[in-house]
């Protein structure tokens, strides 16, 4: 709810009380939007490498937290801002946000950035460690907690879109931020509440990122040798002999079969159950898993069209919406920032009919439960 606020509302707050003008608050929004994505992929990499994913999500938390609490005390006095100014006159000469109140600004919003990265990136996968997935009844638990944990998001979404714009337009920008800032601070208290009864893992010390480029560097390497005839001469560790270790073992399939070649074996038997070099040779698991993020590239592109969408709908149609007659009636009008909470609406029905009807009917059908 924190930083989807700041989504709808940003472009506002740039344009009309930075003074930036509409193509460059556009472009600091879209700056902002898009660092707050990339630094999931490192944060992931940190977290299943080094702190673990409960850790990931409790500092990043604490670090929006500081970044929205910047941006409220920021709003709240006039000397940290430019001097009030209609930016859509065009007789006026306003004065735009530089030097230390303008690095106060960015400093404050990617801390918000890396923040919503380190949840984005650590919280799903916290709630899937959850569930066990050998468990036929807790993998359906799994599946339905994404759906639900979508459900939430859009829920706290439609307080941002509602509730938070109208206290922005009519109580003032630092009453907005700092809403978004308590609701922050009690999102991270509640989540540490929950400690005692959550599954931490221990850390693996690798994370699932790096071993699919562990695949691809350890193919192209390979990429001269010849695949054996049968797929079992393929390395993978013994799974009786490994059943203390916690691994995932997934059988082989017949298709991308060039990241095969980073599966093969290049030594004796003896030689590599010694340590080996994971950037030389994978397990047939973790080349599997590759190949399985390889077919999925067709649905990461179709993504790239919607969020090419939601980038508009964010910046330009936001400021669009300020010229337009909002109004439905004389005492009732629909802020600009709120637009967003039409698809929201349409999501916060269709989760629950898909969860609790499609799904159920579609397992009758297909027998998978998952």
């Amino acid at each position: 709810m924190a930083s989807f606020v700041l989504g709808v509302t940003l472009v506002t707050y740039f344009n009309g009380v930075m003074h930036y003008d509409v193509a460059d608050a556009a472009t600091q929004v879209t700056n902002y939007s898009g660092a707050s994505y990339i630094l999931t992929v490192l944060v992931a990499i940190l977290a299943d490498t080094y702190i673990g994913r409960f850790t990931a999500v409790l500092v990043s938390c604490w670090i929006e937290f500081l970044g929205l609490g910047l941006l409220a005390f920021q709003a709240h006095y006039p000397k940290y801002k430019p001097p009030l100014c209609n930016i859509l006159d065009p007789t006026s000469n306003c004065e735009k946000v530089d030097g230390k109140n303008a690095a106060l600004l960015y400093v404050a919003l990617y801390l918000v950035a890396l923040g919503s990265a380190g949840i984005k990136s650590s919280l799903p996968s916290h709630g899937a460690d959850q569930f066990d997935d050998k468990d036929k009844k807790e993998a359906i638990q799994m599946s339905s907690f994404f759906n639900w944990l979508l459900l939430a998001v859009c829920l706290g979404g439609s307080i941002s879109t509602t509730f938070i714009v109208w206290i922005q337009e009519h109580k003032g920008w630092d009453w907005g931020f700092f809403v978004s800032t308590l609701a922050m601070f009690l999102g991270a208290i509640i989540f540490c509440v929950g400690l005692p009864w959550y599954r931490i893992f221990v850390i693996k010390g690798s994370s699932a990122i790096t071993e699919i480029f562990q695949v691809y560097v350890a193919a192209i390497r390979n990429r001269h040798l010849q695949l054996p005839q049968d797929s079992s001469d393929l390395y993978e560790i013994d799974e009786d002999r490994e059943a203390s270790i916690p691994a995932e073992f997934l059988p082989h399939t017949d298709t991308y079969k060039f990241l095969d070649k980073a599966a093969i074996i290049q030594t004796s038997q003896q030689q590599y159950e010694n340590p080996i070099d994971p950037w030389r040779l994978c397990r047939v698991t973790q080349v599997e898993n590759a190949k399985i993020l390889l077919s999925m590239i067709p649905v990461f592109c179709c993504t790239i069209i919607m969020t090419l969408c939601l980038a508009q709908l964010q910046t330009f149609s936001i400021q669009q919406g300020y010229t337009m007659d909002t109004r439905i009636t004389n005492s009732f009008h629909i802020p600009p920032a709120s637009l967003p909470i039409i698809p929201i609406v349409f999501l916060i029905i269709i989760i629950p009919v898909y969860d609790q009807i499609i799904v159920p009917i579609l397992r009758k059908f297909t027998g998978i439960p998952t």
